[in-house]
């Protein structure tokens, strides 16, 4: 038809249509045909929905009745807060009720000594140590002064423990002290003092020792102590690198900045025991000085021990670089010297070595006991002659070691007696003399020479493979130095 007149359309649809507005149709809900009428009249237009039923309601979402449910549920829970009570019911008065009880404490009697341990400490004595152990047994105290053996006890070296059984009233029963470091055969030496029913008695008793490597290394930066200190290597590591390299070095004037050292050492401790461990054989030593290199390794051979090049040639002196462990002298061998005691000035005729007082002392090389007593300054002296030209002095001795007598034989290192300040000494030290034909010699600079050995055959090859060990220890010890510096 065409436009401008009346006409009637009829159409159907398969969703229900609400209205008609000119721009769209919009759904109502309900799935039965409409008829759809076009009017034109007077110019104007309109729209007419015809629906031949009702217009269903719409059905709520199912998220919609989920969220009202919710909201029910919240004000039920503040509604039930808002009515509960705010104060709680009162409670019943405390009482406080006192009964006497009857006690009747039973009291043990315990007379078994008590296990006591001590760290000796530097300027210890008897009385402080036994102070410290709870203890003032004067019959102990007595027999310590008097009895040989027992009276070893007074070296009271520093950092060594003291065991005490110690009863009631302070009494001691039994104590015991590690004297000397451990032999080859892996025994050391202790002290023990008992009290029996007839007295005290002392006695030595081996007991077995722990062994163990330590492989070491260090730089000097300021000073070869504080190289050894920062490397906690022990110092008397270098009184046997002394022993060993002999006057190739001197330690004390001759180390410089940048100067290493690399060790391996042996370390013994007294099984069970809280002592710090000692220094024991020095297995393999190098030390490297400006261009300068020197090394050694410790090879037993059929005749016995000694040290070696890392080439194979034998480091044997026939003294040692000095008869005790020490770090300085504080006295070197001159013409003319103020003497502390004598108040003037006269010739020192030899080397003093500050050590502490009880201090091993060891003789320098094989000999035998030429003179043993007092001298009136020297104090307690040891004459030791070698050979028909050389002998050695040792004086202001604490104590002579036990067994020696005019005419013993002693080897080179053996221990002939302690550190003291006996005779004309104002502090403990060892006064070293060194004589040649009766001729006082500078022992600092006094050089004997030695018939060089060499290995060879299969004693070469057995000290090639050790040799070899050791190098490969140093190797670590060099890639652990680049790891850290990196």
């Amino acid at each position: 038809m065409l436009p401008g007149f009346g006409a009637v359309a009829h159409a159907s649809f398969g969703y229900n249509l609400a209205r008609w507005d000119g721009a769209g149709f919009y759904p109502g809900g309900s799935s039965n045909p409409v008829c759809l009428s076009f009017h034109r009249r007077n110019g104007f237009e309109r729209n007419y929905l015809v629906q031949d039923q009702p217009r269903p309601v719409r059905q709520p979402h199912p998220k919609t009745i989920a969220m009202a449910v919710g909201a029910l549920c919240s004000l039920a829970a503040v509604t039930a807060f808002g009515v509960a009570p705010l104060s709680a019911p009162d409670l019943p008065p405390s009482q406080r009720l006192i009964e006497p009880l009857a006690l009747q404490p039973h009291l043990f009697e315990n007379n078994e000594p008590f296990a006591q341990q001590e760290r000796i400490r530097r300027g210890e004595t008897l009385g402080s140590l036994m102070s410290r152990l709870g203890s003032q047994d004067e019959s102990f105290a007595a027999f310590v002064r008097k009895d040989p053996l027992a009276r070893r006890l007074l070296e009271l070296r520093p950092g060594r423990t003291v065991s005490a059984s110690v009863g009631e009233g302070g009494a001691i029963h039994r104590l015991t002290y590690r004297l000397v470091a451990a032999d080859d055969k892996g025994l050391g030496v202790r002290l023990v003092i008992r009290r029996g029913g007839s007295g005290w008695s002392a006695t030595e008793e081996p007991v077995p020792v722990e062994r163990s490597v330590e492989t070491r290394s260090a730089e000097v930066r300021t000073t070869l102590a504080a190289a050894l200190d920062a490397s906690e290597i022990p110092d008397n590591v270098v009184t046997r690198m002394a022993d060993i390299f002999g006057s190739a070095v001197d330690l004390g004037r001759d180390v410089r900045r940048g100067d290493r050292l690399r060790v391996v050492y042996e370390t013994l401790r007294e099984a069970g025991s809280l002592d710090e461990p000692i220094v024991g054989r020095i297995q393999a030593v190098e030390f490297r000085s400006g261009a300068r290199k020197l090394d050694a390794v410790w090879f037993e051979g059929p005749g016995g021990g000694e040290y070696f090049t890392f080439d194979g040639k034998s480091l044997a002196k026939p003294f040692l670089a000095s008869p005790v462990e020490f770090n300085r002298v504080t006295s070197g061998f001159t013409g003319e010297r103020f003497h502390p005691v004598t108040r003037d000035w006269r010739a020192h005729n030899g080397v003093d070595f500050p050590a502490p007082l009880g201090s091993t002392v060891r003789s320098t090389a094989a000999g035998t006991i030429e003179f043993i007593g007092q001298q009136r300054g020297y104090g307690n002296v040891i004459v030791i002659r070698h050979d028909k030209h050389l002998t050695t002095l040792y004086a202001h001795l604490h104590e002579f070691a036990d067994g020696l007598q005019h005419g013993a034989q002693v080897g080179q290192g053996t221990p002939i007696g302690t550190v003291g300040m006996t005779g004309w000494a104002t502090g403990p030290h060892l006064h070293f003399e060194f004589h040649i034909d009766g001729q006082h010699v500078d022992p600092m600079l006094a050089v004997m020479p030695a018939q060089v050995r060499v290995l060879a055959g299969d004693e070469r090859g057995r000290f090639g493979a050790l040799a070899g060990q050791h190098r490969a220890r140093f190797g670590m010890l060099d890639t652990q130095l680049a790891a850290n510096f990196e």
